[in-house]
């Protein structure tokens, strides 16, 4: 008779209409509590102390355009540790096709390394925290709007579609960051193939000249994604701020306050 009695009651709880046991559903409700508090603090108190921190970083001496002179310095000590030295001997297959009549240059060759560009990495060291700590702002953006999307019904959906509209917004920004990300990588493999071009053909200071537009453009770069960042970060607050009510309570009649 117990056992008869158990398989009913898991027969009950198996068609019934909740997913999990009540226990297991208080234990994901009382995470959700908790995550909703930490959001709401990131925006009430994170997104305003970013804003006030990035526009200080752009418009610091770190990324005044006169740092530009700065930078190809540092450019300019990178080439220094290139010497040019004359080739007395060829290598071996020069060698051999020497000795087999073919003959071979013997010209100037460059020795030595392309050091990175101190100014510009020093910069990059900075910017490249920020820029993930907003993609981990915006996950957790995101992952906050979902769960304060209501139980879908008929009618009553203009909150809803407020809600869609601002994790539409965030997605988008989000991708948008990460590919900032990419481009810092991108930054050393194209310089990195300039400079074994330099090391490689001393006599063409073409490859000189791109390394150094190459640095100067990475740093205006920096600046730009910098002010970028704290674009997103104004954005993000302002529309979330607007329309916080809607955003938190779909549904609700009641008209209460923004997040402060």
């Amino acid at each position: 008779n117990e056992y008869k009695s158990y398989l009913r009651q898991k027969k009950v709880e198996m068609t019934g209409n909740s997913l999990a046991s009540d226990d297991n559903k208080k234990l994901v409700e009382n995470y959700k509590e908790s995550f909703f508090k930490e959001v709401e603090k990131v925006l009430s108190d994170v997104f305003p102390k970013k804003i006030m921190e990035l526009d200080e970083l752009y418009k610091s001496d770190k990324l005044a355009l006169s740092q530009l002179t700065m930078v190809r310095q540092a450019t300019q000590h990178s080439l220094s540790q290139v010497v040019v030295t004359e080739e007395n001997e060829p290598p071996p297959s020069k060698r051999k096709r020497e000795n087999n009549g073919a003959g071979a240059d013997i010209g100037p060759k460059k020795t030595g390394q392309v050091t990175k560009n101190d100014v510009v990495c020093g910069l990059i060291a900075i910017i490249k925290p920020e820029i993930r700590e907003l993609v981990e702002y915006c996950n957790q953006v995101k992952m906050w709007i979902q769960l304060l999307i209501p139980k879908i019904e008929d009618g009553n959906n203009f909150g809803v579609s407020i809600q869609e509209e601002a994790i539409s917004e965030v997605t988008s920004v989000c991708e948008s960051v990460k590919v900032y990300y990419d481009e810092m990588s991108r930054y050393f493999v194209t310089r990195g193939k300039c400079a074994s071009k330099i090391v490689k053909y001393p006599n063409l200071e073409d490859y000189s000249r791109y390394l150094l537009e190459w640095d100067e453009k990475q740093f205006l770069h920096i600046r730009a994604i910098t002010n970028e960042l704290k674009m997103i970060y104004c954005c993000m607050f302002d529309i979330i701020n607007k329309n916080f009510d809607k955003i938190k309570h779909p549904r609700s009649q009641n008209n209460t306050n923004l997040i402060y």
